[in-house]
Order: structure tokens, then C-alpha cells, then sequence
């Protein structure tokens, strides 16, 4: 009788390396959003996010190969975090209005969250500072579907007699211009979460209103 074959060894599991790989990259993620935010891009630099990270330059720098990349990995990261939340939202079945309010509470808690990623993100917006290059391939996509999930949600709520039939794609960019107004209109101003939440009962009324629903 030949003899058994040895029972092969298994290979480790990758997923401690991944997850210490995705620990070691979201440290320096948060401090690089506050500082990016106090110090500008060009006024940040590696040294001071590392120093504040509790990181050496060094290793910093074998973590992320240049601030720009570490720059690019800020916005990439958040901005597609906001994204995936965003379409989880406006897939699950619920009543448009409800629908609409989840979107506001997710898209509220994510700037107290993250005020310091919509500081940097409006300063790209608006040409004051460099927006982090190229929009990566990941991120357009889910930007398109939000679109298209977001103006077919609508539509389908119009045809149900939710909402007065209007232009859904009309009616979404009112929601998403008045929504990103209201963001910057916090941003320049106190800052402070009581004040972003107080102002979110206007904000409600006026989307109600400019849908064509009761307030």
C-alpha cells in the first residue's frame, strides 16, 4: 500500500495582513483630514501629519509614497464612504419622503462627522484649493449611479403619486443644489453640530415645498 499523502499545511489567512495594512493607512487618514483642513494642501506636510499621527516620517512615507498621494487617498476614501451610504439609502424600500429625510439625516451626520473632509472638499469645489487630480474610475461610478438611482427614485415616487409629477432630473438637482448650499452656509460659518442640526428643520420645509408636498 503506498504510503498517505502528507495532509497539506494551509496557507495563513490574509486577512490579519489586510486588516492591519487597513489600520495602519486609516490612522494617518484622520489626522491628515484636520490638518489638511487647518493648514491647507500646500501649507500641510508629511512631517507634521506623521508627527501628529504619532508615525515617523519615515514610515509615514512607507505607508503613503508622497502627500499627494495621501491626499488623494483622503478624498478617495471618504468620498466614496458618502457615496456607498447615499445608494444604500436610496435602494431600500421605504416611502419617498422617508426616503428623502434618511438621505438628509446620513448626508447631516456624515459633515459632524467629517467636518473637516467637507472643508477640504468645498475648497476643491470652488478652485481655492487642488482637488486631489483626476476623480478615480471607483468613484465616478458611484457617482453615476447615485445619480441615476437618486432621478429614478423620484420618478418612480411621481408616477406612484408620492410626489406632483414634475422633471425628476430638474427636482434632483434643486435637491442637491440646495443640499450642498446648505452644507457650504454651515462651513463658513460656527461650525457647530447644534447649529447644523437646527437649521436641518428649514431645510426639510424648503425641499418639501419645492417638490410640491406639504411642508
Amino acid at each position: 500500500m503506498p504510503p498517505a499523502s502528507p495532509t497539506p499545511t494551509p496557507l495563513p489567512s490574509s486577512a490579519p495582513r489586510e486588516r492591519a495594512r487597513t489600520a495602519r493607512r486609516g490612522h494617518p487618514l484622520e489626522t491628515a483630514e484636520t490638518v489638511f483642513a487647518e493648514r491647507g494642501f500646500a501649507g500641510a506636510t508629511m512631517a507634521e501629519i506623521a508627527a501628529r499621527a504619532g508615525y515617523s516620517a519615515g514610515n509615514l512615507y512607507n505607508v503613503f509614497e508622497s502627500k499627494e498621494a495621501l491626499y488623494r487617498e483622503l478624498i478617495t476614501t471618504r468620498g466614496t464612504k458618502l457615496l456607498r451610504e447615499q445608494l444604500a439609502i436610496l435602494r431600500a424600500p421605504a416611502p419617498y419622503l422617508e426616503t428623502l429625510d434618511r438621505v438628509i439625516d446620513q448626508l447631516l451626520q456624515f459633515c459632524v462627522d467629517h467636518r473637516a473632509f467637507w472643508v477640504i472638499y468645498v475648497r476643491g469645489l470652488t478652485g481655492q484649493e487642488w482637488s486631489g487630480g483626476p476623480i478615480p474610475v471607483e468613484t465616478q461610478r458611484l457617482r453615476q449611479e447615485l445619480e441615476e438611482e437618486s432621478v429614478g427614485r423620484l420618478a418612480r415616487a411621481m408616477e406612484q403619486g408620492e410626489i406632483p409629477a414634475e422633471d425628476p432630473v430638474a427636482c434632483v438637482t434643486l435637491i442637491l443644489g440646495t443640499l450642498h448650499h446648505h452644507i457650504v452656509h454651515w462651513i463658513e460659518g460656527t461650525g457647530s453640530a447644534e447649529e447644523l442640526w437646527q437649521s436641518a428643520k428649514s431645510l426639510r420645509r424648503v425641499l418639501r415645498r419645492g417638490l410640491g408636498v406639504p411642508a
